[in-house]
């Protein structure tokens, strides 16, 4: 699981929660996909995902989130010889952050994106 890009948009005292549009990357084996045709990693077409397992990560905390597109989903999939697969998405998710505003405007909050997996 990485997270190279991350830009928070907002953060909202009123609602408890704030904004981030991420470009959220995982990366799993599976040994199904392995090849040795050629040496070298494949970039797969954006459709491909429908067909392939994923995995059922979501955000604890999130109140909305929706994947970007313009004209498809903003998604990418690389295959690796070995079957190790490298799927990211462009997301942008508003999740809850419990604030302390008690010393606020000197105050400093702690705001997590909790991700877990469904049914693991």
């Amino acid at each position: 699981l990485c997270l190279p890009s991350v830009l928070m948009q907002t953060l909202f005292f009123y609602s408890q929660d704030y904004t981030l549009t991420m470009y959220f990357q995982q990366a799993w084996r599976d040994k199904r996909l392995s090849y040795n045709v050629i040496p070298l990693n494949l970039t797969l077409d954006n459709r491909v995902a429908d067909q392939l397992w994923v995995p059922d990560t979501y955000f604890l905390n999130d109140k909305k989130s929706f994947v970007h597109g313009v004209t498809v989903k903003n998604r990418m999939i690389r295959l690796h010889p070995d079957g190790t697969v490298l799927y990211g998405l462009r997301i942008t998710t508003t999740a809850a952050c419990m604030m302390d505003l008690r010393r606020y405007p000197l105050d400093e909050q702690n705001c997590t994106l909790e991700i877990e997996s469904c049914k693991y």
